[in-house]
């Protein structure tokens, strides 16, 4: 999900399409300029505080100067094109107009995913130190895992099926796609926090010599095997993986609460679906459960 706060100048601008003049920064100004101002644009204004809300939120302090003047001549260009865009009556050609309006219903869901994600999601310290004790032998121990790396779940159920007659050093040398497949698939000692995310829980659930099913990660499809573990080399406390702990636990509660905020709506405003084909996989599970869903 893409926060609305980090949305960049060139959608603020083309959302300003939108709500032309409804800014309290962007105002007429006859005469002599006022402090504050910073630059004119025809009759519109540009204010040093309109400047730092054109900046991403919460990162003001960390632009200087001369990239400040950037954004700032970028405002000006568009707010150009904008105004002649105005002038040639583009506004009123019905392909802008649809346009607008799918910018305008994307940038109100995205901030109400915002205020709604600020408002449901909180990480206490008493959070963190649970997960922490929890899942310490994942933090203290490190693992040592081979894979196989198919390009399709076809391939990679093909190659899954071959476990137990085939060896699984043969196997990743014979068909893995990853370059790690020369040496049998072998990643070497893995511990928690180096590994790609989709495959953590995996590895952890798995007994040595034991090898997984089929798990998707953006790479493609992979086959797991747990060669063993051993005490990592070094100690680890929690205060070393505090901040791991806490992106973790966010986005394990964001998706929760997307989730939950969207089964809300769904229930509330009712969604049909006359052509299963396109029904939501999420939804198909409930399908008895209602007309609509």
């Amino acid at each position: 999900m893409k926060g609305c706060r980090n949305l960049g100048v060139a959608v603020l601008a083309a959302l300003a399409v939108i709500w032309a003049g409804c800014g309290e920064e962007e105002t007429e100004q006859p005469g002599t300029p006022s402090p504050g101002d910073i630059v004119k644009v025809g009759d519109i204004v540009l204010t040093r505080s309109g400047l730092n809300n054109l900046l991403p939120a919460n990162h003001n302090a960390q632009f200087n100067e001369m990239e400040k003047k950037d954004y700032l001549n970028r405002w000006v260009d568009i707010e150009l094109l904008y105004q002649e865009a105005l002038r040639r009556g583009l506004k009123d050609d019905p392909r802008v107009r649809e346009r607008i309006q799918k910018l305008e219903k994307e940038f109100l869901a995205d901030h109400l995913l915002f205020l709604e994600m600020r408002e449901r999601v909180r990480v206490t310290d008493r959070e963190i130190e649970d997960y922490f004790n929890r899942h310490r032998r994942e933090y203290v121990r490190e693992y040592r895992v081979r894979h196989i790396l198919l390009n399709s779940r076809e391939k990679a159920e093909e190659v899954r099926k071959m476990i137990g007659k085939r060896s699984f050093t043969y196997l990743a040398n014979r068909y893995s796609v990853d370059p790690e497949a020369g040496r049998g698939g072998d990643l070497g000692y893995l511990t928690r926090g180096n590994m790609i995310p989709e495959l953590e829980q995996t590895v952890f659930s798995l007994e040595p010599g034991e090898v997984s099913g089929i798990v998707k990660s953006r790479f493609g499809y992979h086959i797991l095997m747990l060669v063993g573990s051993r005490e990592a080399l070094g100690s680890i406390h929690m205060e070393d993986v505090r901040g791991e702990i806490m992106n973790h636990l966010i986005m394990e509660k964001r998706e929760r609460a997307y989730r939950e905020f969207l089964k809300s709506l769904r229930e509330e405003t009712g969604v049909v679906y006359y052509d299963d084909f396109y029904r939501r996989e999420d939804t198909l599970l409930n399908r008895e459960g209602g007309a609509n869903e």
